[in-house]
């Protein structure tokens, strides 16, 4: 009777068992539009939170455009100021060269006449022995003597005019504008240094003597350096333009002396060994002989001379 029983429920479990078959469907239901009523909650808050970011986004671009803009403006008046300053200072440079070349034009006229009087006392002197001859013979073999007058070239001109037009293609091959770019940032790069130097010098540092010392110079001293063995106005030129380049001189004057010298005024600063220096100068062999106060006495070997 049990067994039967057990294999037959009543009706009772029956309905419980559909009962709870019904409510868990519900629940299953439930649960599945609770997950998507909370999905598009969510989506909505992702939608709306999108429009705040970008937003954002576009404003943090419109500031840096507007960083990138200024940058561009500065930059470009920072290249208009360099090239103003790099125009003033060929312009300068220029008005030095100038006065460089009149003043061996000048140093080359002084020694045209020089020798000039010296032929006229060669030949005076010539003349007089001459009047005194009485023998016809003696006196054809004497006029048949007389010197001849010197020769005038304008090669050391022309050499002249050829340093000067070689140093100013130094110069604007330096002062060609560099190249200049922002980083990925838009952002001026770092200064990487002072603008490009000449092959031997800066423009500023010939243009010293133009301009007066620097603030921190030293007290100033003038030295005359006289200078026997130069003979060709290209070296007489190129020995001045060498002492201008030592380190602590600020500016020289040339002109000539009595006997074939030259003598070169220097202005340095005080803390300046002239005595030390010049005898690094290249090319010209240069020794101080003796000194006093004031005053070098320096022997040279003229590089033009050997051709």
């Amino acid at each position: 009777m049990n067994e039967t029983a057990a294999r037959h429920p009543n009706r009772f479990l029956a309905d419980l068992i559909q009962t709870m078959r019904s409510t868990a469907e519900t629940a299953r239901q439930g649960t599945i539009e609770q997950c998507q009523a909370d999905a598009k909650a969510y989506t909505e808050k992702l939608h709306a939170r999108t429009d705040d970011e970008a937003a954002s986004l576009r404003k943090a671009a419109e500031a840096d455009v507007s960083a990138i803009r200024d940058w561009s403006k500065a930059e470009m008046e920072r290249i208009r100021v360099e090239t103003e300053q790099r125009i003033s200072r060929r312009r300068e440079l220029l008005e030095q060269e100038l006065e460089e070349y009149n003043s061996a034009i000048e140093l080359e006229i002084e020694r045209v006449q020089k020798r000039v009087t010296s032929f006229e006392e060669e030949v005076a002197q010539f003349f007089e022995q001459l009047a005194q001859e009485g023998d016809p013979t003696v006196f054809a073999s004497m006029a048949a003597q007389m010197p001849d007058p010197p020769e005038f070239t304008d090669s050391d001109r022309g050499s002249i005019a050829d340093d000067l037009r070689a140093r100013r293609e130094q110069v604007t091959r330096s002062a060609a504008p560099e190249k200049s770019g922002a980083g990925a940032d838009g952002r001026q790069p770092a200064e990487e240094g002072p603008v490009p130097e000449l092959a031997e010098e800066t423009v500023d540092a010939r243009l010293a003597g133009g301009r007066g010392a620097a603030a921190k110079a030293a007290s100033s001293e003038s030295t005359q350096v006289v200078v026997v063995g130069l003979v060709s106005v290209a070296s007489i030129a190129t020995f001045k333009r060498q002492l201008g380049r030592l380190p602590g001189v600020k500016n020289v004057g040339v002109s000539s002396g009595p006997d074939g010298e030259f003598i070169f005024t220097v202005g340095h600063g005080s803390d300046t060994s002239l005595n030390q220096l010049i005898p690094t100068l290249p090319a010209f062999q240069a020794r101080v002989v003796s000194e006093r106060e004031g005053v070098l006495n320096v022997s040279a070997h003229d590089p033009e001379a050997e051709g």
